[in-house]
């Protein structure tokens, strides 16, 4: 219990500073809100003095801060400077977008790098496991939106199989959606699956060369047996401590996918909210990036606190 209680602090915490640190960050950056809002032409002194006030910018740094936090706590993500509308209904709107696409990009990853990885490890000298470690490379080294163009090129102007962007809510047209899911997706998940196979073959590779693999072995099970229900069981624990760390950040690095395949979640909100300076949507994303991070992390910890019984006991 004292393990999963120090987890959970260690999350708490982290989100608590992350968001902290953000709050004073970004108002250090070029820009000011207030002139965005108004233009050279209508900023006078008592203008400018006036929207602040009604922002909430007039007070001290600190004062903001407390504020800020206190509303935090309460759930109160603000309001947005640019529409004047709560940013929590943008926030619930777009959320499960992302979280739909990561899914996504997950499902395409572990799809590809567990069995590339695992064909790797069982023959590392052969054509197939060197074809395997090539693919797994280059899905791993291509930058993001190179592999969506290519993506693109291929399925959308060339064979004109899945549209090359565009988002339908899944309760509007599940088909449509899914179509529309595919493309981003596998740009999500191909480089995903570079790491996922580079893990699973060093993992099962040692795990493969363990007594108790050789004993089973030497009773006269099957290779196939020993592999997939002795060795790879086992050898999947540092894939999902991997998978865990990169699951959360994958939500904070999916500007480049959204943008390019016009896929309104939370990371493309993120982008608009930064040309326009409006404090408060940019505050509220970090802190639900920040928070899905955690809370990944913090179940990854849970699992392999489950596993492995000995990781309680640090």
């Amino acid at each position: 219990m004292n393990y999963y209680l120090r987890r959970l602090a260690v999350a708490i915490a982290t989100v608590l500073i992350s968001s902290s640190l953000v709050f004073f960050a970004i108002r250090i950056l070029p820009g000011d809100p207030v002139m965005m809002l108004l233009g050279e032409s209508a900023a006078t002194p008592e203008v400018i003095a006036r929207m602040a006030e009604r922002l909430g910018m007039d007070a001290p740094l600190h004062v903001q801060y407390f504020r800020w936090l206190t509303d935090l706590l309460q759930l109160d993500f603000g309001t947005s400077i640019g529409t004047g509308l709560p940013v929590a209904n943008e926030l619930i709107k777009r959320l499960p977008r992302s979280l739909e696409l990561m899914a996504g990009g997950i499902l395409v990853s572990l799809s590809i790098g567990i069995p590339l990885g695992v064909v790797a490890a069982r023959r590392p000298d052969s054509f197939i496991g060197n074809a395997a470690s090539v693919l797994a490379l280059i899905g791993l080294s291509a930058p993001t939106f190179v592999k969506g163009l290519i993506l693109i090129i291929i399925f959308s102007i060339t064979l004109g199989l899945l549209p090359s962007s565009g988002f339908t809510p899944f309760t509007q047209d599940p088909v449509a959606n899914l179509r529309n899911l595919i493309l981003p997706s596998l740009t999500l998940g191909l480089g995903f699956a570079g790491v996922v196979q580079r893990i699973t073959r060093a993992s099962l590779a040692e795990t493969l060369g363990k007594d108790y693999v050789r004993t089973v072995r030497a009773k006269g099970v099957s290779e196939n047996a020993s592999v997939y229900r002795h060795a790879l069981p086992n050898a999947m624990i540092p894939v999902i401590a991997v998978v865990g760390i990169r699951i959360g950040s994958m939500l904070g690095g999916m500007v480049v996918i959204e943008n390019l395949f016009n896929w309104p979640g939370l990371s493309s909100y993120l982008i608009e909210a930064c040309y326009a300076r409006d404090y408060p949507a940019i505050q509220a994303c970090l802190v639900v990036i920040f928070f899905v991070f955690s809370l990944v992390s913090l179940s990854m910890d849970v699992l392999m606190g489950i596993i492995n019984p000995r990781r309680r006991d640090v």
